[in-house]
């Protein structure tokens, strides 16, 4: 394994700059660049920049690399090398990749290798090490297997025959990361693997781009800047060596852009990289970008050395399921904290599956020996409709075909033997009816139908261990109109070993440490007043960044959140 770079620009973490192709080669005067430069560079400590070298067919020459790497590190900053992957784009289909059926794709991809492993000991790919291309050759030498099949074959195929045999044959101690996008959950349709790739690349990065939920092409909910972190630091410990995000599509709202940077580096980022430097200091559109993301980085930096590893529940996500998209994401915003494997977490006490995990063939045999020694397993109604027969070896618990569409909602105050209480939603929303065995299972939380109810959660217990099943809205983001009460009710199932339970409205985030630290994060538009039902013996919490004590009563701290501001807190015993 390559040996970590441990140079940092900030006391716990550094920050890059990514300079594509363009910006590299408009840098033909020194003094004229180091003008615009200084916007970026007096704001923002700068530890490293990616130097690239290709993208959309247009080429930086080994001079100009020199030239500009010569020129980063008389600053004092690492310079690394970079390639996008891309042959540009048309008016019919965006991005469009390399095509690697093609000699001409393939010699390209071998050139530009061969130039950042001779320039640099270290080069990265921007997430365009994809494969998207349907020409004649390509479908020709895909034959009968699927689209998927043949792209990760072929990204097995030019990654080792290509990629990382040319760069050692230039440089044997080049350090080659490639970058995934954040869009995890279809990377297998395009080529991408993260349990092939991570084996066969040095190091990996992490795209931690959210933009805007609603008005974006991606509808990625914004918690999934800091659960990708994670998933792929689990998918190489140790090698993923930060997150990168952009400011693009977020300028009807600041925050939108300072949210990635919060939540990359609440989860542990060793270094952010910021794309891209012509954006940045030339682009008016971005101009205030890099101040504010600038004071961002000084607060973080003062209190995340207090932090120590994330914790939450156990979510398992195999590298290529599918499913449920985002579904993690959207109980993220909901307040639930996460801490997501790409292997089966078989030591932990709290253990969550959703649709996707419904593919690995030996879910059933892992979660009855979770459940027999002791353990919590909560799936979804979508891992249910997935596993299908397979699920009755645990609970007789169904998805039918049918849908309801609900607006008020009951809870239950004894264990399922009986729900109470009539709850409104924020909004009607439309769920699949789940069939369940009354007095066999138990229903903790319901929507009221018309002369019938149908389960949100439901609960039994298996060996030592139990079994919670959580009903999804077809539209995953109605999870955020479920009413605080069922909300309540799932926040519990998820909180059995966590230091606290959110009470409150949805749009509330969590963030767990095992050094007894939590951030509280308000993506509500209105400031709000929540609680914190906190676990036994914590008396006293401190918020580290405003330096005051916050008094626990009852079990219980009450918060005042205001949108788009961090709540660091300390618990005391």
């Amino acid at each position: 394994m390559k040996k970590m770079r441990n140079k940092t620009s900030y006391q716990n973490f550094n920050v890059a700059v990514y300079c594509p192709v363009h910006n590299v080669n408009s840098i033909t005067d020194e003094a004229e660049f180091e003008s615009r430069f200084r916007h970026l560079t007096d704001h923002v400590k700068i530890g490293r920049a990616y130097v690239e070298c290709y993208r959309g067919l247009e080429w930086a020459s080994k001079e100009q690399l020199l030239k500009v790497k010569a020129y980063f590190e008389g600053k004092g900053i690492a310079v690394s090398g970079g390639i996008t992957t891309c042959a540009g784009e048309n008016d019919q289909d965006g991005f469009v990749s390399l095509c690697y059926s093609k000699p001409e794709g393939q010699e390209i991809l071998r050139k530009a290798v061969a130039l950042n492993a001779e320039v640099f000991d270290e080069f990265i790919f921007d997430d365009f090490y994809f494969l998207n291309c349907r020409c004649k050759d390509c479908v020709a030498k895909k034959g009968e297997r699927s689209w998927s099949e043949f792209r990760l074959s072929e990204k097995r195929r030019i990654t080792e025959e290509i990629v990382m045999k040319t760069a050692k044959e230039v440089n044997p101690d080049v350090n080659v990361i490639v970058k995934f996008p954040q869009w995890y959950e279809v990377f297998n349709e395009t080529g991408y693997d993260l349990k092939m790739e991570p084996s066969l690349f040095d190091s990996i990065y992490t795209g931690t781009e959210t933009r805007n939920p609603v008005y974006a092409a991606q509808h990625l909910p914004k918690y999934l800047s800091y659960f990708i972190m994670r998933y792929l630091e689990s998918a190489a410990p140790g090698r993923n060596l930060g997150g990168w995000f952009d400011p693009y599509e977020c300028t009807y709202n600041l925050t939108s852009y300072l949210e990635q940077a919060y939540l990359t580096l609440f989860a542990k980022a060793r270094e952010v990289a910021l794309f891209s430097l012509g954006s940045i200091i030339d682009d008016p559109t971005f101009r205030l970008f890099a101040p504010v993301v600038g004071e961002l980085f000084d607060e973080v930096d003062g209190y995340l050395g207090q932090l120590g590893n994330p914790v939450g529940a156990a979510a398992y996500r195999p590298a290529n399921g599918r499913g449920e998209d985002n579904i993690h994401n959207y109980l993220g915003m909901c307040g639930i904290p996460l801490e997501p494997c790409i292997d089966y977490p078989e030591k932990e006490k709290v253990i969550f599956l959703a649709e996707g995990a419904a593919d690995d063939p030996m879910i059933v045999s892992k979660m009855k020996k979770s459940m027999l020694e002791g353990g919590s397993v909560i799936v979804t109604s979508g891992f249910v409709r997935k596993l299908g027969d397979g699920f009755s070896e645990f609970v007789n618990v169904k998805y039918s075909a049918r849908k309801a569409m609900v607006s008020e909602f009951a809870d239950s105050k004894n264990s399922g033997v009986s729900i109470s209480g009539k709850y409104t939603g924020v909004k009607p929303v439309l769920i699949p009816q789940m069939e369940y065995c009354t007095n066999d299972v138990w229903e903790l939380a319901a929507a009221y139908g018309t002369d019938n109810n149908f389960p949100v959660v439901l609960r039994c217990s298996y060996g030592d261990g139990n079994i919670s099943i959580i009903t999804i809205p077809d539209d995953m983001g109605d999870l955020y109109h479920y009413p605080v009460q069922v909300l309540g009710v799932i926040r519990e199932v998820f909180g059995k070993e966590m230091p606290a339970v959110l009470e409150g409205p949805s749009g509330i985030q969590l963030f767990f440490y095992d050094s007894g630290h939590i951030i509280v994060r308000s993506d509500l538009p209105y400031m709000e007043d929540v609680t914190l039902k906190v676990a036994d013996g914590v008396h006293m919490a401190k918020d580290i960044v405003r330096n005051v004590e916050l008094s626990v009563t009852g079990g219980r701290l009450l918060l005042h959140t205001v949108p788009g501001v961090n709540c660091v807190l300390e618990l005391i015993k």
